[in-house]
């Protein structure tokens, strides 16, 4: 079985090479996996960082990352007070941090935790992304002029959530995929020329919870598979129609971080408060929980699988654990709560206690830690996530946002 294991770990590793270098797409990379391929990075960094190339200030604040896709950077932010907050997309010049045009692309979550929180995803010329009271918003790439907007609350009979409205959209076969939590409307697949309904989770009316779902290939079927307030969940992806779920639920139904491919026909999913990792084993309808570890209570900072392990963030130190049967292999001195990266040369981790950034090699049964820095700008929590793009780092704290010289010379 371990045999296997390997074997199709090695085949997910070619599959992800074949991806295009240089862009990050949308949220958690280009293959929403938080691996980096492609990419000729400095092996280390000099004493106190990488050379900061220009330093920013946008004019909405936000925890999200950016993407940046043919030549331009974009990211979001939001402005006003808390009764009246706008959502705003930003475009970037990349080498400067030069703003080249921004847009309000409709009206923002304004209560606890304001800043915008969801990052757009870049596909075919047109940016796609859903603000924290349900509007789904497509944007033409060059121009920043709103194509369609869809109040996916009004249309489906949507319900907020405690903190907004936080998924980063999914984009597959000429569909977007939102989650309103309506009444046979938990997940929804849009238009992605019209914004129209293609279809609904018909039978599955739980509320969203922060989870961005991901496109996976289970028992040889592609499915759609996120973590809503109660459950993790498997949908048809040209259908929608719900394949199988598993209890899934803490305290506060806070779910962000996508449900990870970690073997053939397995997942890891993991929830903060408490609540703890799964690995879950999918057959046909039917869900078998392999191992769980509640100590290890991932908040959002996110999971890869990589090298036949997994990384995941969480009860205040990153693990790397081997997915045959929960052990962990090692815990990164240093990372504690840590949103990451794995890039050809190494992780890039960002902590969100204190904004420390390091550079550690990882393996499947060691690593070392190679060099470190601190953000030293911008406000706010340190709730984004590092973003590399063709030799350059991005970081993104509040209002500010970075771009640090890691490339090979």
């Amino acid at each position: 079985m371990r045999g296997s294991f390997f074997v199709w770990a090695a085949l997910a590793g070619c599959m992800a090479l074949q991806m295009r270098a240089a862009d990050w797409t949308q949220w958690r990379g280009s293959n929403r996996d938080l691996i980096v391929t492609g990419e000729k990075l400095a092996a280390t960094w000099p004493e106190g960082g990488p050379k900061r190339l220009w330093l920013a200030e946008l004019p909405g604040e936000g925890y999200s990352e950016p993407i940046v896709a043919q030549g331009t950077l974009f990211v979001t932010g939001s402005t006003g007070d808390k009764k009246s907050r706008v959502g705003h997309l930003f475009a970037l010049d990349p080498k400067s941090g030069a703003i080249r045009w921004q847009v309000e692309y409709g009206p923002e979550w304004g209560a606890s935790y304001e800043f915008a929180r969801t990052s757009p995803t870049f596909h075919e010329g047109r940016l796609y992304l859903v603000g924290g009271l349900g509007h789904v918003v497509c944007i033409d790439a060059k121009k920043g002029d709103i194509v369609w907007r869809v109040d996916s609350h009004a249309e489906f009979g949507g319900r907020n959530i405690t903190w907004g409205i936080a998924d980063n959209p999914l984009i597959y076969d000429g569909k977007v995929i939102c989650q309103p939590g309506g009444p046979d409307a938990a997940v929804v697949a849009l238009d992605i020329k019209t914004g129209r309904p293609v279809w609904k989770s018909k039978g599955l009316s739980e509320r969203s919870a922060y989870c961005s779902p991901a496109l996976l290939t289970l028992n040889g079927r592609r499915q759609v598979v996120t973590m809503l307030e109660d459950h993790v969940v498997g949908l048809d992806a040209q259908s929608g129609e719900p394949l199988w779920k598993h209890p899934h639920r803490n305290k506060h139904a806070v779910h962000p971080n996508t449900p990870v491919l970690c073997g053939k026909d397995r997942i890891f999913i993991s929830s903060g408060y408490a609540l703890g990792s799964e690995i879950l084993e999918i057959a046909g309808g039917t869900v078998k929980q392999v191992w769980t570890d509640k100590s290890s209570d991932n908040h959002f900072q996110g999971v890869a699988f990589y090298k036949g392990r997994i990384f995941s963030s969480g009860g205040g130190r990153l693990t790397c654990f081997d997915p045959a049967d929960g052990r962990v292999v090692y815990n990164v001195e240093g990372a504690k709560k840590t949103s990451f990266c794995i890039t050809p040369v190494g992780m890039i981790t960002y902590d969100e206690r204190g904004g420390t950034v390091m550079l550690v090699e990882v393996g499947a049964d060691s690593y070392r830690v190679i060099a470190s820095f601190k953000i030293d700008y911008g406000n706010g929590p340190h709730w984004s996530s590092p973003v590399i793009s063709d030799g350059v780092l991005y970081l993104r704290r509040g209002k500010g946002i970075a771009a640090f010289a890691v490339g090979a010379q």
